[in-house]
């Protein structure tokens, strides 16, 4: 079962998606759409899925083609929309549009 929190997973602060995705640094797996993020409170290393209407945060799991993502928590985002286009993940909320690529 996966927990709908909106605190960090490290400190326990509290979360906004937008703070989130302005604290993502780029993608680390196009092919499953994870994102390297460090907590915009603690600065503690964080991996994050975004998904229509969420945030997944967890970890990568797996080697190779086997790799998954393992979802520890996820953060309610309404609106949220994501797209894949090749190598690059773009994400739109609230107005505010992010690019990633790795």
């Amino acid at each position: 079962m996966v927990k709908r929190e909106s605190g960090c997973p490290l400190c326990g602060a509290r979360l906004d998606a937008a703070a989130l995705l302005d604290a993502c640094s780029g993608l680390l797996d196009a092919g499953l759409g994870v994102l390297a993020a460090r907590c915009p409170a603690c600065q503690g290393y964080l991996e994050v899925r975004p998904v229509e209407g969420r945030l997944d945060l967890g970890y990568l799991g797996g080697a190779g083609s086997a790799g998954r993502f393992e979802v520890a928590l996820s953060l309610l985002a309404e609106g949220l929309a994501v797209e894949r286009h090749d190598d690059t993940l773009r994400v739109a909320l609230a107005g505010r549009h992010w690019a990633f690529s790795e």
